[in-house]
């Protein structure tokens, strides 16, 4: 490559003209726990709805068997059942993880939580405030802990 064609390369912009991509609140869940405010939306918020949506959309599971299926229009049927079988524990591991990670994300949450809750400050509590969030403090720390 000559060193026009080069300058002409790193001037030109991107093909397909976006050059760097946002994930905004609103737009990267439709779950109804999307936080309301910006300052508690996180990058492990963004990172999660980004993962929701390449790993968990159900519209490629469709996509996928209408592709089996015409790959497979003229097996036998025994290979239709092994292939069947072989789609089915793969449905059961997808929704093993899925409920994996609602697991650890609502551990992450609780954890995320009783760490805020720690953080408070409690220098002007009264003593029925105090009581109060001594309890909260209990209450979650056997949840998270079990002790």
């Amino acid at each position: 490559m000559s060193q026009s064609q080069e300058e002409a390369a790193a001037s030109a912009p991107a093909e397909s003209g976006v050059t760097s991509a946002t994930v905004h609140p609103s737009s990267a869940s439709s779950s109804s726990s999307t936080p309301t405010s910006s300052s508690d939306y996180s990058f492990e918020d963004a990172f999660e709805a980004v993962v929701d949506e390449i790993f968990f959309d159900p519209v490629e599971d469709e996509i996928e068997a209408q592709i089996v299926e015409q790959l497979f229009r003229g097996a036998s049927p025994e290979v239709r059942r092994r292939v069947a079988a072989q789609q089915e524990a793969m449905r059961v591991q997808k929704e093993a993880l899925r409920r994996q990670v609602a697991e650890s994300r609502a551990l992450s949450r609780r954890a995320k939580e009783y760490s805020r809750l720690l953080r408070a400050d409690v220098s002007r509590y009264t003593d029925a405030q105090m009581e109060k969030y001594q309890r909260e403090l209990r209450r979650r720390s056997k949840e998270l802990f079990g002790k």
